[in-house]
């Protein structure tokens, strides 16, 4: 088994997190044309959800990330299983778990509660608490090694999700998305949110979904400031446009996805990965560079 993951994160070497998990559905068949996007997969093609998770292993990935980013239970209208919010995200962690075998952590991930390009739908505050809340206990309960409170677009949720990640003692970790501007989406600072997130003690702050090449320049404020919470990343090999198409850059090629990781290994983060676009042979490049480090 894995070590401990606070006493690996203590490693030199950075945590590799696994790649992409909508966009390797798609790439394998999968239709995600549902307002449910990936949890449909969880019920109608585990198998397939189950062999992504273990490429990413035998890609070399150190934690997976179990497909509960669109669990929580308005997410789960769209397929007529509200109501089965709770079984879902404990079947996804039962795959992920299966998958990763004595391997891998796992990773439980906490998302939006709306469309996470979309920050002024962004739900009031008490239906935070409590989605979130049903969220992290859920995870807690299937025994997640780590939550993730990932692509967060507004301060105020992002804040909401990680006191209720915080709250189950398990470590987490939570990711903002940035615009091209390097502010996340709702046009605040990513200083604001690291200095609003910072208390709660999260055991990693990163940005993920926005092209590999952005990384390093939306962090540079944080690396200026010395923060204390160790920084990561997991980067898109695009970027979605405003029309809703897609646009592929540099990153779209394994070893270019991996020379742009070299960097943020060289200034020191602690955790890297892959987010949308980004394959098993994106992470098995970004292993084989940590290892020669």
């Amino acid at each position: 088994m894995p070590r401990p993951i606070l006493e690996r994160l203590q490693s030199s070497r950075p945590l590799l997190l696994d790649g992409a998990t909508g966009t390797e559905l798609s790439r394998r068949g999968i239709d995600l044309n549902s307002p449910s996007w990936t949890a449909g997969a969880i019920l109608e093609s585990p198998r397939v959800l189950w062999q992504i998770h273990r490429d990413y292993v035998d890609a070399g990935a150190e934690m997976i990330t179990a497909n509960t980013f669109r669990t929580h239970s308005r997410n789960l209208i769209a397929l007529g299983q509200a109501a089965r919010a709770r079984e879902l995200t404990q079947r996804a962690v039962e795959i992920a778990r299966d998958a990763a075998g004595k391997m891998a952590y796992v990773a439980g991930s906490m998302a939006p509660l709306e469309d996470c390009y979309s920050p002024q739908n962004t739900p009031e505050s008490d239906s935070l608490r409590a989605e979130h809340g049903r969220m992290a206990e859920t995870l807690a309960a299937a025994k997640v090694d780590f939550i993730l409170v990932e692509t967060q677009l507004t301060i105020r949720e992002g804040a909401i999700a990680a006191q209720a990640a915080s709250a189950t003692g398990l470590p987490f970790g939570v990711s903002f998305v940035c615009n091209a501007a390097g502010q996340i989406l709702s046009g605040e600072s990513l200083l604001e949110a690291y200095l609003a997130i910072a208390p709660l003690q999260p055991t990693l702050f990163l940005v993920n979904c926005v092209p590999v090449e952005e990384v390093l320049d939306d962090l540079a404020a944080l690396q200026t400031q010395m923060v204390q919470i160790p920084l990561g990343a997991y980067g898109n090999t695009g970027r979605l446009l405003a029309n809703g198409s897609w646009e592929a850059t540099k990153g779209e090629l394994p070893a270019v996805y991996a020379e742009f990781v070299e960097q943020w290994v060289q200034a020191n983060f602690k955790a890297v990965g892959g987010c949308c676009g980004t394959t098993p042979e994106h992470i098995s490049l970004v292993s084989k560079m940590l290892y020669e480090h």
